[in-house]
């Protein structure tokens, strides 16, 4: 159920999407054009929609209409923060969400996960829940990555273990961006995920779990083009370029010239807007 829509800057509003007895919050940047296309983001581990502050109107600038859900614990949603009870009530959410902004849409619909959010992508698209022929777009995408620092006792014992626990992010700052202004953001944001409880580490786990298990055949009714840097400072990329094959060995990559993992923070943003408008239209290649 939706409840009260806030306009909180020019094209950008956010509106309440009442689920499991969690507020999210939908973020749309539209300026009411008839023409727009649709593109739905899925935020990465730490993030929030509010990262999106220049994207979305930068994509609007170039025809594109972006909406981005706030996973719950993140973001302007309610929740606790950094958890996760169950992998399958976030990937429930997306889908809930995404079949509404689909149903809406006057065209064709691109979906594109960032980082955590590609592998929230990847298992939705796995279980079924985006629609076939949807376009994918995968941005530094954190596949195969719990494979690739875990054996399988550990991961194991990770998703048994599950609970309340809470541990830092051993994640820095300068790994996303090494640009002044953006650093200052990113230490002034109190929304952005600092730690995590055992619960979400577990969901990760379950996630990457349940498009493995499925292999290639849910991916072959989709577009996959993906984003890479050239050098990823938190993904280990050649192990996700390796799930990426087993997955979807049709997708198309295009990497950017930068080492910093946040394309939008970084000094190629304008050329990755310009790439991501393209592949989000129906006819274009990736």
């Amino acid at each position: 159920m939706r409840r009260q829509r806030t306009v909180l800057s020019s094209g950008h509003s956010c509106r309440e999407v009442i689920r499991g007895g969690e507020s999210l919050a939908l973020h749309t940047w539209n300026d009411g054009r008839p023409d727009l296309i649709d593109l739905f983001y899925i935020h990465g581990l730490q993030s929030h929609a509010g990262w999106l502050v220049e994207t979305g109107p930068a994509l609007l600038e170039r025809g594109v209409r972006l909406t981005a859900l706030d996973r719950r614990g993140s973001g302007l949603s309610t929740g606790r923060r950094g958890h996760l009870d169950d992998a399958r009530l976030a990937l429930d959410d997306y889908a809930s969400v995404l079949a509404r902004v689909a149903g809406a849409a006057d065209g064709p619909i691109t979906v594109i996960g960032q980082s955590f959010g590609a592998s929230l992508l990847a298992a939705m698209v796995a279980t079924g829940r985006v629609p076939k022929l949807t376009r994918i777009v995968l941005c530094a995408p954190a596949l195969g990555q719990q494979r690739a620092r875990m054996d399988d006792v550990t991961r194991d014992m990770v998703l048994r273990r599950g609970g309340d626990g809470v541990s830092v992010v051993e994640i820095e700052d300068e790994q996303y961006t090494s640009m002044p202004e953006y650093l200052r953001m990113m230490a002034n944001d109190a929304l952005m995920v600092r730690a995590l409880t055992e619960g979400f580490r577990a969901a990760m786990v379950e996630v990457e779990n349940l498009y493995v298990a499925a292999g290639t055949e849910p991916w072959s009714s989709h577009r996959v083009c993906v984003a890479l840097p050239e050098r990823d400072a938190i993904i280990d990329q050649q192990a996700s370029l390796r799930m990426l094959e087993t997955l979807a060995p049709h997708a198309q990559i295009r990497k950017f010239p930068t080492n910093s993992h946040y394309l939008e923070f970084t000094a190629v943003r304008a050329e990755y807007w310009d790439w991501l408008a393209e592949v989000t239209l129906a006819d274009a290649t990736c």
